[in-house]
C-alpha cells in the first residue's frame, strides 16, 4: 500500500537561525522521537486529519527552495517522520504532532509494497479521455541521486517530481509528487512499475532532461547538512 505523505510543514522555522549555518549536524535539526511539536499545513494540505500521519523532513535548503535547486543529492538526507497528529486549531491548520519514528526517505522505498494503480496524475479531457501530466512537460530537470533518478517539471500551474529506479527493462515509481496549484498536494511513497506507455514517456523525458550537477556534499560528513542558501 501506498504511503501519503504530507509534506507543507517547514521545520526551518523552529531552527532558523540554526539552518542557516554553513554545516549543522543533522541531529540539531531533525525532529526527535518522543517529542511533540506544533506543525502547520498549508491549504494544499487541508485534508489533514487526527490521526497517525506521515510528514516529509527535507534540510533547510530543499525545504526552502526544492531539491532541484542546487542540491537533489540532499534527497539522501531527507526523512519521514511517522507520529500523531492531534488537532489545534482546524481553520489554520495547526497541530501537535507526537514523533513516533523517523527514517531516511529512501529506506521508506523499501518498506511499500508493489501497487498497480498508478500514483501518477491524469487529467479528464473533453471527449472522454485522460491525459498524464509530465506527457506535457516543458523543461525538466535531472540528477542521479544514488541509485536513483530524481526528475522535476511543471505542466500548467501543476508542478511535478518524481524519484524512479531501473529493474532490468522496467522502470519503477518509488516516489511521486503532483503539487497542484492552488489546490491540493499529493505526495505518495510507492512501488508502481511504470505501464509500456507510462515507461516511453519516462524514457524520453529522461532523455532531454537538464542535468543537475551536484557536488555540494562532497566531504561532508553523513550526519551532517549543509545550511541553507536563500534569496
Amino acid at each position: 500500500m501506498s504511503i501519503v505523505l504530507l509534506q507543507t510543514m517547514e521545520w526551518s522555522k523552529l531552527s532558523w537561525n540554526q539552518s542557516f549555518e554553513k554545516v549543522i549536524p543533522i541531529d540539531l535539526l531533525l525532529p526527535k522521537t518522543g517529542s511533540v511539536y506544533s506543525v502547520n499545513f498549508s491549504k494544499n494540505e487541508d485534508f489533514v486529519e487526527k490521526g497517525t500521519a506521515f510528514i516529509l523532513w527535507t534540510p533547510p535548503h530543499s525545504e526552502l527552495n526544492g531539491w532541484d535547486d542546487k542540491r537533489p543529492t540532499e534527497i539522501l538526507r531527507s526523512y519521514v517522520l511517522k507520529g500523531f497528529l492531534k488537532p489545534v486549531d482546524n481553520t489554520a491548520l495547526t497541530y501537535d504532532f507526537k514523533v513516533e519514528s523517523r527514517a531516511k526517505l529512501i529506506d521508506y522505498f523499501e518498506l511499500a509494497d508493489e501497487e498497480y494503480e498508478s500514483p501518477l496524475s491524469y487529467i479528464g479531457q473533453p471527449d472522454g479521455t485522460s491525459r498524464m501530466q509530465w506527457k506535457d512537460t516543458g523543461k525538466v530537470l535531472m540528477s542521479k541521486v544514488g541509485d536513483y533518478i530524481y526528475l522535476s517539471g511543471s505542466e500548467c500551474e501543476t508542478s511535478l517530481e518524481i524519484i524512479l529506479s531501473r529493474e532490468a527493462e522496467k522502470i519503477c515509481v518509488h516516489y511521486s509528487a503532483t503539487l497542484h496549484l492552488p489546490t491540493f498536494y499529493d505526495t505518495k511513497i510507492t512501488k508502481y512499475y511504470l505501464s509500456n506507455f507510462e515507461q516511453d514517456i519516462f524514457e524520453h523525458l529522461i532523455s532531454k532532461a537538464v542535468l543537475i550537477e551536484d557536488n555540494s556534499y562532497k566531504g561532508v560528513l553523513e550526519s551532517q547538512v549543509l545550511g541553507a542558501e536563500y534569496w
